[in-house]
Formats: C-alpha cells, structure tokens, sequence
C-alpha cells in the first residue's frame, strides 16, 4: 500500500457518473462522502460540463464518462472507467461503490493489483445470491450498508472454506431535505386527482422484484375501510418494462378502490410530505440500496415509516414494524400511527435516528478513517 506525497490523501470514488439527477442511492452516497470529507481529497468520477460539487474541501471532477449513463452502467462506460483506472489516476486509494457483479469487480481487481492501490469497497446494493461472494468482493476493507449484509457475506465465505476480508458496517446518508409546504402539496394533490380531504399512505418502491406492491394492494380496500378517506398511492420507477405491465394489473385488480398509479413523479418528496405514512412491507431489496435513500428522507421529514421486520430494514430501529407481509398487519400499523401520542413518538425517534446515524458527516467520518489507516 502507498501513499502520495501530499498532506492530504487522494481518494478516488469509483462508481457511476456523479451528475444530475441525484435519485440513484449510490450516486447520493459519493456525493455526500466527497462532499463532508475534510481530511482527504476527493476524486469523483464524472463527465465534461458537468456542475460543481461543494464540498468541505474541493472536490475534484474527473471527465471519464461520455453521459450521465442510467441505473445501470453500459459495458462502454465499463471500458471507460478501466482504461480511466489503468493509465490516469493518480489517487492514493481507490473506494469502489457498485453493486457486486462478476465484471466489474474481476476488473477492479486487477487493476488494484497492477497500480499497488488500496481500495475500500461498498456493497452499493446486495448481490442476488452470495455464492462465489469470493470472486465478487475485493477490497482491503468491504463496507456493508446493513447488519444483514454483512453477515450474509460473511456466512458465504464461511460456508466456502475462503477467508473473508475485513468487513465494517457503515449505514448509507441521507441530505437534509425542505418540507413541502401546503401550497406545493395541494398541487400534488391535483395532479393526482386527491382530495383535498383525503388520507394519503405511499408505497414508494418497485412492482417487479418484491412481494411489497403485492401486500399493499391487498391491504388498499382493508386500509380504506378500517380509515375514512384513505387513500393509497403506488409511487414507482420503471426500472424495467414489466413495471408498466404490472402497473395495468394491479390497476385493474383494484378497480373501484381508492388507489392511484404514478410512475417517475418529478418530486416524490411532496407526496411523502402529504402523506400519513410511507407503507414499505419489502422482502427483497435486490437492485437497490440496502436501506433506501427515500425511507430515510421520510423519516427526516417526519413522516412515519411502516417496514418489514426483516432483511436489510432491520437495521431500521425507530420506524413501525410488521412481522409479515399480512396485510391485516400493515392496516394494524397504518391505524396505530393515526393516535397523535404515538404518531409523534415514531416521529420524533426516526429524526433521532437520521441525526445519529445517517446524516453525511456522520457517514463521510467513519468512511474517512477507513481512508485514512489504508493509507
């Protein structure tokens, strides 16, 4: 392992483009790291014209990538950060932040081994088996996102007779977020077609990989009986062309119930600030962050969290648990966060929890003495 001659370490962040928009949980953890560090420089991968980083210190832009690519990466924009890697960096450690696959992590690997650099790699998002977790994870240190994580990994290593390489947990950051205040909200509420009167609970999250959309259409009629004027909103992103698919089926299953569709809204923060509650009774979290990025924001806003006591969002000490994926037991939850004293005993404890944990200085400092004792 080496070290510049300068006073302050070269860290370079390897990852996806570090541009505009910032709705990708792992592009909003290089963002925040490089941007709260004050005692290594930072280097983040980016592209030519793309805007500023302020940070703590200045963070410098490297132009590797021809776009701002999508949510996942092209084998040319792949070719782009080895060649990038392999004859023009000079940072003193690499941290790499991607989801684990074969391709990517055999390259980083190699070229760690040809440049001699140490490296510090996050699992952006947890692979879909952990079989072979050998091949797909190098660094000197793996940082998991969960306590979940990391113990999968380490119990793959164990049940392979390899050697497991030091493992920390260090929980994703959340940026501060502004409230929405009534005016932007009751504009939401038109382009949704809700009531003003209405109860609004959220499910923010995907209809392709989990049985999450499922239990919440099941509960949707249940929640609107059990609360006057509930209504549900399925808030996703179509990360594949199935989504839309299971959009119209779902839709159509619900026909008559209180329920709403909107696939990429430009602000899904409004709707989560007109919100009694963000429903996430999620079984598998593969594709995304361990603990994702728009739960943290709503329990920073002061919205309450209902998850699934299970997986990754165990890890969630302060929001509303359910056991299963009942939907009698995610109405259950719904209606106990409609008492006024509990609504703010949750409330009150999920900041608690953002401000100890997730905030980005927080994050960016127990990432920075991993920098710093590498190097």
């Amino acid at each position: 392992m080496r070290c510049g001659d300068v006073a302050a370490p070269r860290v370079l962040f390897v990852s996806k483009p570090i541009v505009p928009p910032f709705h990708d949980g792992t592009k909003c953890l290089v963002r925040d790291v490089a941007c709260q560090v004050t005692r290594v420089h930072p280097v983040v991968m980016s592209m030519a014209g793309a805007p500023a980083l302020q940070g703590q210190v200045d963070v410098e832009l490297a132009s590797v990538y021809a776009n701002a690519g999508n949510f996942k990466p092209r084998a040319g924009d792949n070719a782009r950060a080895a060649t990038w890697l392999a004859l023009r960096s000079r940072a003193d450690l690499w941290h790499f932040v991607f989801a684990p696959n074969a391709r990517s992590s055999s390259m980083g690997r190699a070229l760690s081994r040809l440049r001699g650099v140490p490296v510090v790699q996050t699992i952006a998002s947890p692979p879909r088996s952990f079989d072979g977790i050998d091949r797909l994870l190098f660094g000197n240190v793996v940082v998991a996102q969960s306590e979940w994580t990391r113990a999968a990994a380490l119990a793959a290593f164990r049940d392979a007779g390899k050697p497991a390489p030091r493992m920390e947990v260090i929980p994703p950051p959340v940026a501060p977020q502004a409230l929405r205040g009534p005016a932007v909200q009751a504009e939401l509420r038109k382009t949704l077609a809700i009531p003003e009167s209405a109860r609004i609970f959220v499910y923010p999250g995907d209809l392709e990989v989990s049985a999450g959309a499922k239990t919440v259409a099941a509960a949707a009629r249940r929640l609107a009986q059990a609360i006057p004027g509930a209504i549900t909103v399925f808030a996703y992103r179509a990360k594949t062309p199935r989504a839309h698919r299971i959009a119209a089926t779902l839709e159509q299953e619900l026909s008559g119930a209180p329920v709403r569709f909107s696939c990429e809204l430009p602000d899904v923060l409004a709707l989560i600030c007109a919100s009694e509650a963000v429903l996430f009774p999620v079984d598998d979290l593969w594709g995304k962050v361990d603990l994702p990025i728009v739960l943290l924001e709503a329990m920073d806003l002061g919205v309450p969290v209902v998850a699934l006591d299970a997986g990754p969002l165990k890890d969630l000490r302060s929001v509303e648990k359910v056991s299963d994926q009942d939907p009698a037991g995610l109405v259950a939850a719904a209606q106990r966060l409609l008492s006024p004293s509990h609504r703010e005993r949750v409330v009150a404890a999920q900041r608690e929890e953002i401000a100890e944990r997730h905030r980005a200085p927080v994050v960016a400092g127990a990432y920075e003495q991993l920098y710093l004792a590498l190097c």
